[in-house]
């Protein structure tokens, strides 16, 4: 990447989204795009595909996401995995219909409906604490 390409960083307002925007900004990018949900729903298709269409990001940091607390989480989860699917489906499709050159994609595990994990987790030596992450291109 370089320094003044175009880059959008969706969930820059999340743990790992403010996190890479922090560094990238530290590392002296110059053109980062970013906006709140309010200025763009990502579970908008339309919403999407005009944001690509008109700020052409080169790269795509895909860190946003519906989240919510243990209660939540249990309480909604076929919400929750609709609505980051929603989310996922509209971004790499739309940074692909607009030539996006790389996407990075942030995924996390979520309980199914059954309560058993989607995605494997990769455990620390101490088996303590769970990361998980996917990166696609």
């Amino acid at each position: 990447m370089n320094k003044d390409s175009s880059i959008f960083i969706a969930g820059h307002k999340g743990l790992a989204g403010s996190a890479i925007h922090r560094k990238l900004i530290e590392l002296g990018y110059t053109n980062l795009l970013v906006r709140n949900h309010n200025d763009l729903d990502l579970e908008n298709q339309n919403a999407t595909y005009d944001f690509f269409e008109k700020y052409k990001p080169d790269y795509v940091f895909l860190a946003a996401a519906k989240v919510g607390g243990i209660h939540a989480n249990s309480s909604y989860k076929a919400d929750f995995i609709y609505n980051n699917l929603m989310i996922q489906c509209n971004v790499i499709n739309a940074a692909y219909m607009n030539n996006t050159k790389k996407v990075i994609f942030l995924g996390s595990s979520w309980n199914s409906l059954e309560g058993g994990g989607v995605l494997d987790y990769i455990n620390t030596a101490q088996n303590s604490q769970r990361h998980e992450y996917s990166v696609y291109y």
